[in-house]
């Protein structure tokens, strides 16, 4: 077996642990019935007869190819039409204008249109949403088929796909759309491991900066194959820019005197990233996770791109690095933006609602003290409006974020919590 198919195997392994692990948690929340006794659209005890159309595509290419009058199965017109279709056929009428996301990844929820869906799917006058395709909605299979869940459980809205509803509220239909969400994350893994191994490539073997960035650090020109090459105006700026931050020790400060010496060279590059890139070494190098199980190194021996000796490189990292850690503000609280390091952005949401802190009434909370959670400190909040405090988040909300998290990195270890499905 080549490692490619090899490793194609275990992320597929661990996607199928994953999403046991979200159905059997399902499953354990919602009631189901194994007659399949929901109602069909044609039913008078069907949801609402309303509903939302959401398209998406996630190419630039595909929105160019309709703003010139060409149509393809995926195209955002093509998903909009379709749905239209099957709303009239079942007598379901659209409760507001289609909601597209152009050129929009489906890895993450951190889209305007399927951020605007699920606002509007908590109104009482939307009962069905249209998609083509369930990886339309995203192409994260957990996430997703979360996403689903909380619009049939909580929202009482109803998916429907040209191949009719995907009820998750029975066994066939949880299994089915189960699949269909595996089948958008695998899919999605292929074109991103295929993509990432072409610029892999393109970067270390066709020599094309532009494969890593499409920012050419100052110093620098492009020669005619597309690599780096000393631009030797530039070489006393980058020079001075090191000597600058050393002996000042500020970002602001060095940024200051760069510019005017030099004419604002900097144009939009921040000092930080410039004094961290090891090009300036003659190292360029790619993110050490894009080569993960490439026959690749990620650093290339570029002595002729050396700008800067090696010792005051490393002196300014030193600095860096010190300045990380001394700026890091109320280091023994944790805050909003803490949670999110240690987990990630939608475990944190999902499992928290008041992540906005803003209360339920609607005023902005303040912090007004500390308490303890677990073994850090976490902000005590204030609603002046309502003159109630809460801590945040919660020892439930901590463990939700804990839970989400495990799920979304495949943790096996979730097995040996079982009872937290339980609460």
């Amino acid at each position: 077996m080549s490692p490619f198919i090899y490793t194609l195997a275990q992320r597929l392994n661990q996607r199928l642990g994953v999403l046991l692990l979200v159905v059997v948690g399902l499953l354990l929340a919602t009631p189901h019935d194994t007659n399949n006794s929901n109602e069909s659209l044609d039913q008078e005890n069907s949801p609402l007869q309303e509903g939302l159309i959401y398209a998406r595509v996630s190419s630039s290419d595909q929105v160019k190819d309709e703003a010139d009058g060409s149509r393809n199965v995926g195209s955002l017109d093509t998903q909009i039409s379709e749905g239209k279709e099957i709303f009239k056929d079942h007598g379901i009428e659209l409760s507001h204008p289609p909601i597209k996301d152009k050129a929009q990844t489906g890895t993450d929820f951190d889209r305007d249109g399927i951020q605007k869906i699920f606002r509007l799917a908590q109104r009482d006058d939307v009962g069905y949403l249209f998609v083509q395709s369930v990886d339309r909605i995203g192409r994260s299979a957990a996430e997703t088929l979360y996403f689903i869940y909380i619009l049939q459980s909580e929202c009482n809205v109803t998916l429907i796909t040209p191949g009719g509803e995907r009820d998750i509220g029975s066994i066939h239909g949880l299994m089915h759309t189960t699949l269909l969400s595996l089948m958008g994350d695998v899919q999605n893994e292929l074109r991103t491991t295929k993509a990432k191994k072409s610029r892999v490539r393109g970067f270390i073997e066709r020599k094309k900066w532009n494969c890593y960035s499409p920012v050419v650090p100052v110093g620098y020109n492009q020669d005619g194959d597309g690599w780096l090459k000393l631009d030797d105006t530039e070489l006393t700026a980058v020079e001075s820019l090191f000597d600058k931050f050393i002996e000042s020790k500020s970002y602001t400060e060095t940024a200051h005197e760069i510019n005017n010496k030099y004419e604002d060279i900097l144009d939009g590059h921040r000092v930080k990233t410039l004094l961290q890139n090891p090009v300036y070494i003659g190292k360029p190098q790619l993110p050490e996770e894009w080569v993960n199980n490439l026959p690749y190194d990620n650093v290339l021996d570029e002595p002729g791109l050396k700008i800067i000796d090696e010792n005051t490189f490393q002196q300014a990292q030193k600095i860096v690095e010190e300045k990380n850690q001394r700026h890091s503000t109320d280091e023994d609280t944790y805050g909003v933006s803490d949670f999110i390091e240690e987990f990630d952005l939608f475990s944190v949401i999902a499992g928290s609602p008041p992540v906005t802190l803003v209360h339920d009434c609607g005023e902005t909370m303040v912090k007004t003290g500390k308490e303890d959670l677990k073994d850090v400190k976490v902000h005590v909040y204030w609603c002046s409006k309502c003159r109630t405090h809460r801590k945040w988040p919660k020892e439930a909300e901590y463990d939700m974020m804990e839970l989400l998290h495990k799920i979304r990195q495949g943790d096996w270890e979730l097995f040996d919590d079982w009872d937290t499905f339980d609460e």
